[in-house]
C-alpha cells in the first residue's frame, strides 16, 4: 500500500508539472505585465524615445529604470535624439522599419503622424485594462490628444502659453504690472512706454511680436479671426479675411518702422533670442511658455506672468503646448509598447517632470496640489481654461496652412509683398493644394 502510495503521489506530481510548464509560456500580455512567466521566458524588448539628450532626459531615463525593475520580463532602453530634426529622424525611421516602439509627439505634429498610420490607437487597450483610469488626466489634454473620435496618445506634460514680463523694466518706467483686464491695445501702449531709443539705435523694446504662429494664432482668435475655417478645409475668406488682414497689419506694424516696439526678426537674431534679451534687460514683454522659468530662475531677472491680453471685444484666447507618448503602430510588442505609454504618463512620472515648476503635471490631482501652492505663475495655469485648437490639430491640411501663412508673413516683413497681397496668395496656394 505504502508502495502502491508512493507511485500514485509520484504521478500526481508529474502531472501538476507537466500542466505548470505548459501553461506559463507564450502569453506575451503575461510577459509585458511581469506575471506567469518563468524565469526561463526570453525578454521583451523595447526602445523609446524624445526629442534632447540624455541630460535632459534624465527623468526618462530615470522611469525607464524603475519600469524594468518592476517588469522583469520586459527590458526597456531609452534612446534620445539629440540636436535639431527630431520629427525629419522619426519619420525617417518609420517609414524604414526601424522607429521605436514608443516615441513622442508635440501637439503640433498629433494630426500628421496619425494621417501617415503610423500611431497605434489605444482605446481597445484601455478599454481591457480594468487597472487603468483614462480620468486621471485633463479631460482638455485628452481631448487634444483624441482624433476623429479615437484616442492615439496618452500626456507626457502640458504648457500654456502665457504673457511673461520684466517687472524691473517696468518699474524703471513706473508702468503698472499687467492685469486680466489688459487688452492688446492696452499692452501696445505699454509696449510703446517701454521702448527705450539712444543716438538712433534701439537699447529696449516693450514686446516681442516674432513669427512664433502660436503667439500670433492667440492673437487672431482673440480678435474674431482665424487663417482657416474650423475644419481646416478652406482658407479662402478666412486666411485673407478682411479681419485676418486687419489684424495683422497691426501685429506686424509693431515690429516694423523706426517707431517700432517690437525687435525684427533680425533684431532679435544679433541680440541672441527673446529669452536672452528679456534675461538681459533689453525686452520688457513675450508671450511664451513656462519652459521659460529653467532659464529665468538661473538669472536675476525679476519676472512675472499674466494672462493674454484680451481683444477690443473681451475675447481672450490662449494655446497649449503639450505633448504625447504613442505606441508605434508597427511595433511586434504593441502590448508590452502599451504598458510602457502608461507607465511614462502615469501619476508619478507626472510628479517626477513637475517637480521643477518647468513643465505642468497632465493628471488632474497633481494639478491641483500645483495650483493650490502656485503664487508666482498662477496666470499660466489659468490661461488653460482659454485654450483653442490650431488647424494643424483640427485638419490633416493643417501643416499647409501653417507654412503658407509663415512665408506669407517673411514676404511681408521683408517688403516683398503688402499684407493682402501676401495673404490672398497664401490662401490661393493653400486651397489649390487642398483641391
Amino acid at each position: 500500500m505504502k508502495k502502491k502510495g508512493l507511485l500514485s503521489l509520484v504521478s500526481v506530481l508529474i502531472l501538476t508539472l507537466l500542466l505548470s510548464a505548459c501553461s506559463s509560456g507564450g502569453n506575451s500580455s503575461n510577459a509585458g505585465n511581469g506575471e506567469g512567466s518563468g524565469s526561463s521566458a526570453e525578454k521583451v524588448k523595447l526602445t523609446f524615445t524624445l526629442w534632447g539628450d540624455v541630460n535632459s532626459g534624465a527623468n526618462e531615463q530615470t522611469l525607464a529604470d524603475e519600469f524594468n525593475a518592476a517588469h522583469p520580463n520586459i527590458e526597456v532602453k531609452f534612446e534620445p535624439v539629440p540636436g535639431d530634426g527630431y520629427g525629419t529622424k522619426l519619420t525617417a525611421s518609420l517609414a524604414g522599419g526601424t522607429a521605436p516602439d514608443v516615441f513622442l509627439v508635440g501637439e503640433g505634429d498629433f494630426r500628421s503622424f496619425v494621417d501617415k498610420g503610423v500611431i497605434e490607437p489605444l482605446d481597445d487597450y484601455i478599454a481591457k485594462d480594468d487597472a487603468f483610469d483614462i480620468n486621471i488626466f485633463q479631460k482638455s489634454l485628452i481631448d487634444m490628444e483624441k482624433l476623429d473620435g479615437k484616442l492615439y496618445y496618452l500626456p507626457k506634460d502640458f504648457n500654456p502659453l502665457a504673457l511673461w514680463y520684466n517687472k524691473k523694466l517696468f518699474d524703471d518706467a513706473k508702468i503698472e504690472y499687467p492685469s486680466a483686464d489688459w487688452t492688446w491695445d492696452d499692452m501696445t501702449q505699454a509696449a510703446q512706454k517701454l521702448t527705450k531709443q539712444e543716438n538712433g539705435k534701439f537699447t529696449q523694446f516693450g514686446f516681442n511680436a516674432g513669427t512664433w504662429e502660436y503667439p500670433i494664432y492667440t492673437y487672431l482668435w482673440a480678435n474674431g479671426t482665424d487663417i482657416a475655417n474650423e475644419d481646416g478645409s478652406k482658407a479662402e475668406g478666412f486666411m485673407n479675411g478682411e479681419k485676418t488682414v486687419a489684424a495683422m497689419e497691426k501685429y506686424v506694424a509693431l515690429s516694423k518702422g523706426e517707431n517700432r516696439v517690437s525687435p525684427t526678426p533680425q533684431d532679435t537674431q544679433t541680440l541672441g533670442g527673446d529669452s536672452s534679451m528679456f534675461m538681459t534687460g533689453k525686452l520688457a514683454m513675450m508671450i511664451t511658455g513656462r519652459w521659460v522659468k529653467s532659464d529665468l530662475d538661473k538669472s536675476d531677472v525679476e519676472y512675472g506672468s499674466a494672462l493674454i491680453p484680451t481683444g477690443a471685444d473681451g475675447t481672450r484666447a490662449g494655446i497649449i503646448a503639450a505633448a504625447g507618448w504613442a505606441v508605434n503602430s508597427k511595433s511586434k510588442h504593441k502590448q508590452e509598447a502599451y504598458e510602457l505609454v502608461k507607465w511614462l504618463s502615469g501619476t508619478d512620472a507626472q510628479k517626477l517632470r513637475s517637480k521643477d515648476g518647468l513643465v505642468l503635471p497632465a493628471t488632474v490631482t497633481e494639478l491641483e496640489a500645483v495650483k493650490s501652492a502656485e503664487q508666482a505663475d498662477k496666470a499660466v495655469i489659468e490661461m488653460m481654461d482659454y485654450a483653442q485648437k490650431p488647424v494643424t490639430m483640427r485638419s490633416g491640411n493643417g501643416p499647409l496652412f501653417k507654412d503658407e501663412f509663415t512665408q506669407a508673413l517673411e514676404k511681408v516683413l521683408l517688403g516683398r509683398q503688402d499684407m493682402k497681397a501676401a495673404l490672398d496668395e497664401a490662401a490661393k496656394n493653400v486651397d489649390a493644394k487642398i483641391k
